[in-house]
């Protein structure tokens, strides 16, 4: 699942023409308004992505199956080959981002009884003081 959120969100950032409701599928509560809100915001300013994030290291730290089941899971990240680009093609990524870090997510399913392998969504997420991957 986390893959695949990484994935949909570098979709629906480098298309302008995706709508915001196909995040729906791979996040929810908080990750959703957060990535909603930046692709809102992006698309207003005529910004879009160029490029996708890498996933270089996933660890799952937790894994919960009470209501609602939980996995925590540790993502390494890898942007360097991602780019934001405004209307007129010029690139806007401060020199001082950071190209890999790490992201602590929490993937929540809300309907597990129900639907125990399609209703995991990443519903949360805070970056982690680590030292960068290797093979990042």
């Amino acid at each position: 699942m986390v893959r695949q959120y990484f994935t949909t969100v570098g979709e629906v950032r480098q298309d302008p023409k995706r709508p915001a409701s196909d995040l729906d599928a791979v996040a929810s509560s908080t990750q959703l308004l957060a990535q909603k809100n930046l692709l809102m915001s992006q698309r207003a300013d005529g910004l879009h992505q160029t490029g996708m994030t890498k996933v270089v290291k996933l660890t799952v730290q937790s894994v919960s199956l009470d209501n609602p089941a939980t996995a925590i899971v540790d993502v390494c990240w890898d942007v360097s080959g991602v780019d934001v680009i405004d209307r007129s093609g010029k690139s806007v990524v401060t020199p001082e981002r950071k190209d890999v870090g790490w992201t602590r997510f929490t993937v929540t399913n809300t309907n597990w009884k129900t639907a125990p392998t399609d209703g995991w969504r990443v519903s949360g997420g805070s970056d982690l003081e680590k030292e960068p991957c290797a093979g990042s």
